[in-house]
This record gives structure tokens, C-alpha cells and sequence, in this order.
């Protein structure tokens, strides 16, 4: 304790003294220490150290007993004074107890309004008060929940608010040190704070640690950790089939190699090949293939899995020594205009879209956009080849129209035959690559689309809205299959993972959550960003989850742990793409946004130590100062990254719009 801290008051230092030579067991200086020390409920003061499972009930009910009637103007300056007594303490307590104003904030607003008398309506009613003095206090970190709790303003709110009843389901927890929890506690006993003490004897469950507070105490990590619904010890325990099956090809040429081997081979030597067989082709955790209902393969799908195939044999190996090629695709006299960009699979066609609801398609291999024939052509048709269908008109360019207001994101389906696009119009509509027109218009949710994913496997997608959920549809139905509920704030970002049978989400909520496509269950909760979650990815192996967005920063999440592994420091402005190389591990993540620059990062030295020893990152986590694990960066003159994407023989796509000014 800095005994010369001018901010530190006599009476906080005299509990300090206090508390140390009681835990120390020194019975004479702690008897005459309790007679001369000034404060008078210095000797009624509870040290003793609460167990993480009793928290401060026993220790502040006592308390509460005899609370006065409830006066919300008596309250709001407790609550006033509580702040200003915190930002006259030691410092090395302050950050700790501020930490407590927050759900001491949220749960003495809820209060205030349940107790309103109809009132609560006007700007200068008392929980109105509270909030404009208050609420601004906690918008750095918690922005999301704020603009919600405002909406909160009758009684009649409190039943039907999302965000009131995750606060209510139950006690709110948090950490701090003991030396924290009691002056916490003697100074609200002292003022005889009892609305204070009782919301935190309610609502609240603190688990005091033993010795001083950690030497950083990051508050951007608080966010709604502390609430149950929302903790990831709970769901990130649950059981999550990361794995990815081996392509069906792979057993297909085994089989092949199998019947085309020597006659005069032993049974042994056969059951040998067998068992190598199983063995490579036996991925743990990867989930069994019948468990998502898939239509069955066409002749179509065979033909990709082909060219796929073709694009494995030339895929480059991607190593902290040979860094990716990069091709940068600008688009010009759009600034205003272009508001998402997007790359097909293979890496053949982009489309943008638009703010005046069109869509616009580019062939990248040179060969041009052709449409099907008519039908009455088709009829006359003998040969049924794939380049016979297509009419022999040929374009560079293709525009469709359709929505009805600003398209937010594009996506190609795997077999480049149909493309997804998602508008402020609040629909999904599915456009025809073979006869470039919309074939289906999906209707679910209720405000804005941001974002729209196809299923690695097809047949599948997923979308998300202003409306905080998700939606898994299937192509064949105009109803969504599964409505993914939980997030606090928009959905911004959604994306597939690897082996279909999960979607992963980014929210204005600061969080991702990873969802079983099967059950429509949240697997996975992960918090730690200090803003809006714009970009996903994962790598191909199912195993790592980048995310990043308004923060600035990159973070790697193990996904079969459900821990946090590493934040990458490169950027210096919102980032609203990622991507992983192909190729096992995924030796490379590369991310782009508006600070114009493509930064690429060694995922293997981010998490080779990490995957080890999760949890543990460095003290150190200064934003201005770039991570270690960043390799290169390619600055545009004046492009933002608008889409960014890994192509199968681990060429790196980009695009943006140029900004004149």
C-alpha cells in the first residue's frame, strides 16, 4: 500500500492496517489498533475472506434487514457518492471496484423503474435521471446493453425485455481481491448504503481471491461474462465435433487401389491396406456424415469434387518463408455506392452489391458470363453437353435486379449455380447463375439482413440480421429450419463451419457464438473483444476461430477447448475480413479492412505455444504495439478491404473500392 497516496483516505487506509495485522493473527496490536483507530465500525468490519460458493450473502443480508423504504433519489446519490468514492481510492483497487458499478448500475436502474409509479416515461422522472447521469459512464465497454436498458422505461418492460431477463435469471459474478471486497463493504456499511447493499446481496455474487489485485485488469473482458446465460464455463464445456471428414474421393481412390492390387497378394497384406485405410481416413471429433440430411450427389457436384482435386495437386505451400500471392481486384467510381464484394469458390466469378439494390456479376478467368439457352432451343436440342446448353452469347459482366434496398452481402454457392444475396429490404433471395434472374425470395426475418452464408456442403444457409438472430434455411424451403436466438445486439457476421454442421456468429454484442446446426444449441460463447464482431473465420482443419471487427484486433479461438488463444495486434482500423490458407495446419491468416492494408499472420507461432498452455497470453497487451506474429503487410493507395479470400491453390484474393478523395 502507498502509505503517501494523497487520494488515499485515512479511513481506508486505517482497514487496510486493520485487515493485515488481523489475517496475520497479531492479537495485541489488532486490540490496540481497534482502540485507537478513529473510524468507529472499524472492529465491525467482516475480513474473513468468503468462499467462491458463499460469495457476500452471509456477509451483507445482515445488513440489509432493516433498509429503509425504497427512495430512488436517496439511491441515485449513494450511487453518485459510491462512484466518486472510487475515483479517490488507491489505484491499485480502483480498477477492481469499478468493475462492481456496472451490474450495481444495471440492477439499481431495473429497480428504479419496477418501483416507478407510471412516471417513468418523462425525462426528468428519477430512473430517467439515473440513466442520462449514469449511463454514459458505462458506454465505452458496454454500448449494446445500454441502448436496450433505455428502451426499459415502464414496468411493463420488464417482462418483455430480452436484456432484463438475462440480468435477472441470475446473480451476476464477478472477481475481486479480498483487500478490494473490503473496502467495498466498509464503505457502504459505513454510509449505510442499504438499496446498495441489497441489489449486491441479490444480484450480485462476488468470489473474493486471496492477495493483491492482478497487475492489469483488462475491463474490456468483463462485458456480460458475469452473467450465467452467458458464461462460457457453462457452455463451453459442451461437447463440439470440430473435425472434418476426409472428401469422399480419398475413399473412393483406396477403394480403387484396393481392387486394382496384384492377385497373388496375402490376406495379410490386405488387411493391412484396410486398416492404413481406416486409419487415415479416421478423423477425430469429426462428426458422422448422415447427421445433417443431405440431398443426394449430382453429376454436377462430381465434377467439382474433380476440379477441387485438380486445385489440391496445385495448391502452394504456404510457410513463414513463402508468403502468399496476393491479387487485388479495385473497383472505381463506387465509393458511394458498392457496399460488399464477394469471390466463388473456385475463385471464377466476384459480385458486388450495391446501395440502389443491384447486383453486378464478373467473370475473373476471361472467358465471359453465358446464360442457358431458351427453352424452345433446348428441345431441338442432341447434344446435352454442358457447353451446348449455354447460349453463345457471351459478357463480361452481368447486373440483376431485384431488391428492394441496399444489398449487404453476397455469397456464392459451392457449385456455382446459384448466389444468395441479403438486403435492407429484410429479404434472401436466390439468383440463378444459368439464367442470371432470382429464383426464390426468402421471407423470415424482420429488419435488415447483413449477412448470408452458403454450407461448404451446399443445400444449406444461414443468415443474420438488425433482429439479433440467425437463420439456417435450406434451399428447397422458404422457412427457415433453425432460428438461432441469443446474441444481445445485431448479428452481423455468420459463416459455416468447415463441416457443415455448425454456423458461428459475430455480434454488435461484442461476442461469437458457435451453434449446432443439428439442435439449434449455442456450443460455444466467446467474449473478449472490446467492440462489434464484423469478420469470421475458421481454418480448414475446424479447429482455430479468428474474429475481429471494430476493435481493431485479431483473435484466435480454439474451438475443441473453447478457450482463447492469442490477440494479434496489425491494424489500425475497423476490420471486416479473414481468412485462412488452405492446407493442413493452416499455417496463415491473413485479415484486411479500412485502414487499406492486407495484414498476414503466423498462425502457427500465435498458437503453437497457446494450444499448450490456453489462457495464457501475455500481460502485455498493448494495442499500439504490432503482435510478433505478423509477417507482412501490403498497403493499398487508397482501397479499403472491402472481401478477402484464400483461393484453393492458396493465391490470395482481395477487393475493394477505390476512395478518390
Amino acid at each position: 500500500v502507498n502509505m503517501a497516496d494523497p487520494k488515499a483516505s485515512d479511513s481506508d487506509l486505517n482497514r487496510i492496517v486493520y485487515a493485515y495485522l488481523k489475517r496475520r493473527g497479531f492479537k495485541e496490536a489488532t486490540e490496540a489498533f481497534e482502540k485507537e483507530a478513529p473510524t468507529i465500525s472499524l472492529s465491525q468490519m467482516p475480513v474473513t475472506v468468503p468462499s467462491a460458493e458463499t460469495g457476500v450473502a452471509s456477509l451483507v443480508s445482515p445488513l440489509v434487514n432493516g433498509a429503509e423504504e425504497y427512495n430512488p433519489e436517496e439511491v441515485h446519490n449513494s450511487y453518485r457518492n459510491l462512484t466518486s468514492w472510487i475515483g479517490t481510492s488507491l489505484e491499485q483497487y480502483r480498477t477492481e471496484l469499478y468493475s462492481v458499478t456496472y451490474p450495481l448500475f444495471v440492477h439499481t436502474y431495473l429497480d428504479m423503474v419496477a418501483r416507478s409509479r407510471g412516471d417513468a416515461l418523462g425525462d426528468e422522472s428519477p430512473p430517467q435521471l439515473f440513466m442520462r447521469e449514469h449511463g454514459i459512464e458505462h458506454m465505452e465497454y458496454h454500448a449494446p446493453e445500454i441502448e436496450q436498458l433505455k428502451a426499459v422505461r415502464l414496468p411493463e418492460h420488464l417482462t418483455r425485455s430480452p436484456i432484463v431477463e438475462t440480468f435477472r435469471m441470475g446473480p451476476y459474478r464477478l472477481q475481486i481481491c479480498a483487500y478490494s471486497f473490503e473496502l467495498l463493504m466498509g464503505y457502504l456499511q459505513e454510509r449505510k448504503y442499504m438499496a446498495l447493499l441489497s441489489t449486491i446481496n441479490q444480484h450480485m455474487h462476488i468470489d473474493v481471491l486471496k492477495g493483491k489485485p492482478p497487475r492489469q485488469h483488462r475491463a474490456r473482458d468483463e462485458g456480460l461474462r458475469g452473467l450465467p446465460d452467458a458464461s462460457a464455463e457453462g457452455i463451453n464445456k459442451k461437447s463440439v465435433l470440430w473435425g472434418t471428414p476426409p472428401p469422399i474421393e480419398e475413399e473412393d481412390d483406396d477403394d480403387e487401389e484396393e481392387e486394382g492390387a496384384d492377385a497373388d497378394k496375402s490376406e495379410e497384406a490386405r488387411a493391412r491396406r484396410r486398416a492404413k485405410k481406416k486409419a487415415r481416413i479416421s478423423v477425430p471429433e469429426a462428426p458422422e456424415r448422415s447427421r445433417i440430411p443431405l440431398p443426394p450427389v449430382r453429376g454436377r457436384d462430381y465434377e467439382l469434387r474433380i476440379k477441387a482435386l485438380e486445385d489440391l495437386a496445385k495448391q502452394a505451400a504456404l510457410t513463414t518463408a513463402a508468403l502468399p500471392s496476393t491479387c487485388m481486384y479495385t473497383l472505381f467510381n463506387a465509393q458511394e455506392s458498392c457496399t460488399c464484394i464477394g469471390f466463388s469458390d473456385d475463385s471464377t466469378l466476384m459480385a458486388g452489391g450495391f446501395a440502389d439494390s443491384s447486383i453486378r456479376l464478373w467473370d475473373l478467368t476471361g472467358k465471359g458470363l453465358r446464360a442457358v439457352r431458351p427453352s424452345d432451343q433446348l428441345e431441338t436440342l442432341d447434344d446435352r453437353s454442358w457447353d451446348a446448353i449455354l447460349d453463345e452469347t457471351i459478357t463480361t459482366s452481368k447486373t440483376l435486379h431485384g431488391h428492394s434496398g441496399t444489398i449487404y452481402a453476397v455469397c456464392f454457392s459451392p457449385d456455382n449455380l446459384f448466389l444468395l444475396s441479403s438486403s435492407e429490404d429484410s429479404t434472401v433471395r436466390l439468383w440463378s447463375l444459368l439464367t442470371f434472374s432470382a429464383v426464390v425470395c426468402y421471407r423470415g426475418h424482420n429488419y435488415p439482413v447483413w449477412d448470408c452464408a452458403f454450407s461448404p456442403l451446399g443445400h444449406y444457409f444461414a443468415t443474420a440480421s438488425h433482429d439479433r438472430t440467425a437463420r439456417v434455411w435450406t434451399t428447397e424451403a422458404i422457412h427457415p429450419v433453425r432460428i438461432l436466438a441469443g446474441h444481445l445486439a445485431d448479428v452481423d457476421r455468420v459463416i459455416f463451419h468447415p463441416n457443415g454442421n455448425y454456423v458461428a456468429t459475430g455480434s454488435a454484442d461484442r461476442t461469437c457464438r458457435l451453434w449446432d446446426v443439428q439442435t439449434g444449441e449455442c456450443v460455444r460463447l466467446f467474449q473478449g473483444h472490446g467492440g462489434g464482431v464484423l469478420a469470421l473465420a475458421i481454418s480448414p482443419d475446424g479447429r482455430l476461430l479468428a474474429s475481429s471487427g471494430e476493435d481493431a484486433t485479431v483473435i484466435l479461438w480454439d474451438i475443441a477447448a473453447g478457450r482463447r488463444c492469442r490477440a494479434l495486434h496489425g491494424h489500425s482500423a475497423v476490420v471486416y475480413n479473414l481468412s485462412f490458407c488452405f492446407g493442413a495446419p493452416s499455417a496463415v491468416l491473413a485479415s484486411g479492412g479500412l485502414d487499406n492494408r492486407v495484414c498476414i499472420w503466423d498462425v502457427g507461432a500465435a498458437t503453437r505455444a497457446d494450444l499448450s498452455n490456453l489462457g495464457t497470453e501475455d500481460e502485455d497487451d498493448d494495442r499500439e504495439r504490432e503482435s510478433s506474429e505478423l509477417l507482412k503487410t501490403y498497403h493499398t493507395k487508397a482501397t479499403s478491404i472491402t472481401a478477402l479470400r484464400f483461393a484453393r491453390v492458396n493465391v490470395l484474393l482481395a477487393a475493394g473500392v477505390f476512395a478518390a478523395d
